[in-house]
């Protein structure tokens, strides 16, 4: 009985430490940026996320249930923290196909097994939903 608790003990810390492989290679292989939001109270949240450049604008692509898209669904004012300098941005929502597959494709053309391996860990999936990030005034 003992030695199958250490198994089971031994399996949750290797799931655990692959899981947590993700971060450091998001960090290290793709290009990861600080989007900060506006909550309807006017407190502002700050969220590190991966960006891509595709079609001459800033991507990036989340899940709707999470808090910082849910955020620019409600206001899609924002700003993106990216080459040292906050820019002011609109937050544009695409839940066209096309879209999707087109940052799908340039995250891997441009990151590679790095992004393969952040995606078959994290099981990336079709619910995520790409959001282009376009410079507007201050």
């Amino acid at each position: 009985m003992k030695r199958a608790a250490r198994i089971g003990l031994i399996c949750v810390l290797a799931a655990g430490a692959v899981y947590a492989s993700i971060f450091p290679i998001a960090e290290v292989f793709t290009e990861v940026v600080v989007l900060r939001t506006t909550d309807a109270e006017g407190s502002t949240h700050e969220t590190r996320v991966t960006v891509i450049d595709l079609a001459g604008s800033p991507w990036i692509r989340g899940r709707p249930y999470r808090g910082w898209f849910r955020r620019i669904e409600a206001n899609p004012r924002a700003e993106l923290y990216r080459g040292g300098e906050w820019r002011p941005v609109l937050a544009e929502i695409s839940r066209a196909p096309a879209d999707a597959a087109g940052f799908e494709r340039a995250m891997f053309d441009t990151h590679g097994l790095a992004y393969r391996w952040v995606g078959f860990i994290a099981r990336l999936s079709s619910n995520e939903v790409p959001v282009r990030l376009t410079r507007r005034a201050p």
